[in-house]
């Protein structure tokens, strides 16, 4: 069931035809006047699927090239060709090469591009046997499948989106964003649809805070300490993940809490509240034998030792959580990127990727300023500082 045939010797691709076209054409070869030949060579005929789709068929007795190819994949072959066109490239279904048929080949300037529409089941073997055959031609390779494939998904060297054909329409899958089939494939020739590494939109996190009023073992005044309780980033493509915050060590040399822009987030909501913020920095203590990030009594300049507020953080009530901009960061997460703007996740600058293997993932010199909104149990007042910040560049 092709979609290119030879209307006297000329190449014709079925889907490309108007109706009125489409019916001189069946006429036409109904009565002779021209000669309809398939690919293969055999003598065939224009007919019309179920779905509404253009194609040739072979007359009684010919080899049955394309055959197995139901009305569904006929829809989408012709939909794919379409936008390809849609899109500046030239398409081609059934287009043969060495040892191999591609469903669609589109080519522009040079580059090319095949489209493989997986209605049946196949097994992940052939899925990477085929992908390996383009890929030594020099030859991309996206598939639309209907069924599982068994592989580990998603993969830069495979791309493989989820098709769905209904009621004469076609649907693929691309992450979490559904969409028309025509959209995906304009997306994908047009640069739309990008694999990424990591969830970034170059902004600020979100950062939720805990607030914890103390006193000082020494002096006895009130002060107000931090806890990162998560973070939480929104890529480009609007898919938001938290941000990992391990559970709180002893004696860390570095820490989440100090991190200039949360620090700058803590003391906005300490000015709100009347609140004296801590201050933060590296500490010797006998009791640790080590230098470790601290909070420090900002009256009197004493330590206020780890395992007295690991105890606090864990069994008191906070006195405040606040939600601030948090450092700039990225959440490690492989996917095919769909941005609604057409802008997809940004790729992070190295120091912000090296960042994510430090223990609380999170940049070490962010440079920018915070908005916060908190939430108190005894007031609702709300703050909110001007957040100004670099964007990272694509």
């Amino acid at each position: 069931m092709p979609l290119l045939g030879l209307v006297d010797g000329v190449r014709t691709v079925s889907s490309l035809l108007t109706v009125d076209e489409w019916d001189a054409l069946k006429a036409d070869v109904r009565r002779k006047r021209r000669r309809l030949k398939l690919p293969c060579g055999s003598a065939g005929h224009a007919k019309t699927s179920q779905l509404g789709t253009q194609y040739f068929a072979h007359n009684a007795g010919g080899d049955g090239c394309s055959a197995g190819e139901g009305a569904e994949h006929l829809l989408a072959k012709s939909i794919i060709i379409q936008a390809a066109r849609e899109a500046g490239w030239e398409a081609e279904p059934e287009y043969r090469g060495e040892g191999w048929i591609a469903d669609v080949l589109v080519t522009k300037s040079g580059a090319r591009v095949v489209f493989e529409v997986q209605w049946s089941p196949q097994a992940p073997e052939e899925f990477l046997a085929r992908q390996q055959r383009y890929a030594d031609e020099g030859i991309r390779c996206a598939w639309f499948a209907r069924k599982p494939t068994g592989l580990v998904l998603p993969d830069r060297n495979i791309p493989i989106f989820g098709l769905d054909v209904r009621e004469g329409r076609a649907h693929t899958t691309v992450g979490s964003t559904a969409m028309p089939l025509a959209d995906a494939v304009l997306r994908l020739l047009t640069g739309r649809i990008q694999f990424r590494e990591y969830l970034a939109n170059g902004e600020p996190s979100e950062t939720e805070l805990a607030f914890h009023l103390t006193d000082c073992y020494r002096c006895r005044k009130k002060f107000v300490v931090w806890n990162v309780l998560g973070g939480r980033v929104t890529g480009a493509c609007g898919l938001a993940l938290p941000s990992h915050v391990p559970d709180r060590e002893m004696w860390s040399h570095s820490r989440p809490e100090s991190d200039p822009a949360v620090v700058e987030t803590a003391q906005v909501v300490a000015k709100a509240n009347g609140w004296t913020p801590a201050r933060i920095g590296l500490r010797f203590t006998q009791t640790s034998d080590s230098r470790y990030m601290a909070f420090i009594c900002p009256h009197c300049n004493a330590t206020s030792g780890d395992f007295f507020l690991k105890q606090q953080f864990r069994h008191d009530e906070p006195d405040t959580i606040a939600r601030g901009r948090g450092p700039r960061t990225a959440v490690d997460h492989p996917h095919w990127c769909v941005a609604p703007d057409d802008q997809c996740c940004r790729i992070p600058p190295q120091e912000v990727i090296d960042s994510l293997r430090q223990p609380e993932g999170l940049s070490a010199e962010p440079q920018f300023t915070v908005s916060v909104t908190p939430v108190t149990r005894f007031n609702r007042r709300a703050v909110i500082a001007t957040m100004l910040g670099n964007r990272w560049p694509n």
